[in-house]
């Protein structure tokens, strides 16, 4: 991915924009506020790496997944979907320490708990509308839409697609193999993490030789 940060600021801040428009407009046209993230992000950043794959995964995890309206807000997770993709643990490594990516999301998360007071799908829909219309039913829907729940739900998530293409533009996120640019007080070296693994094997020896005695 490039490194967006070098651009001129009317460009960056273009950029921003689109992903938050796109975003929005793909929530208004089609539904699907993760998708609908994931695909502002997408059409703004084709080198990021997201994939039409990747957008259809995130499909069951709108409306506090699968609509229940119980889960976490589905534009959020979009966007932990997004940082997840650069910073997050891969197959060959699942032993690896990447607690920066979660502290990064946890930047979004916190800025949006503030914004909507909650990140639960439920709640930011009671806040936007009075109630948590369930527009899985007839009423649920006839509600939703004359409350505009459609509008509401794309201005969350354009919240979240410029959050995430803020991070871009300003060098927070960059896919250049180094630590996320973010405050991790749970961050350990990697000299610490190598004496973990170390004491982990040894304890796992003990145990095996206290098993194989007792076996005998």
């Amino acid at each position: 991915m490039r490194d967006y940060m070098l651009l001129p600021q009317e460009e960056k801040e273009a950029l921003v924009q689109k992903a938050a428009d796109v975003a929005s407009d793909t929530e208004l046209k089609y539904g699907n506020c993760v998708q609908s993230v994931l695909n502002g992000l997408y059409e703004t950043f084709p080198d990021m790496g997201i994939t039409p794959e990747m957008i259809k995964m995130g499909f069951g995890l709108a409306g506090g997944c699968c609509i229940s309206l119980k889960g976490t807000c589905g534009a959020l997770s979009g966007a932990a979907m997004a940082i997840s993709l650069i910073y997050g643990r891969t197959i060959d490594d699942f032993s690896g320490y990447y607690d920066d990516c979660q502290a990064l999301i946890r930047t979004i998360m916190d800025d949006f708990e503030a914004k909507y007071g909650s990140v639960l799908c439920a709640d930011i829909l009671t806040r936007n509308m009075g109630a948590p219309y369930d527009w899985k039913t007839k009423e649920g829907l006839e509600a939703y839409n004359a409350h505009s729940g459609s509008v509401h739900d794309a201005e969350v998530v354009a919240y979240c697609a410029e959050a995430v293409a803020r991070m871009i533009v300003d060098g927070r996120i960059k896919d250049d193999g180094e630590r996320p640019d973010v405050v991790n007080p749970y961050y350990r070296s990697p000299k610490s993490l190598e004496m973990e693994r170390l004491r982990k094997e040894q304890k796992a020896k003990e145990k095996a030789a206290k098993l194989a005695q007792q076996a005998q």
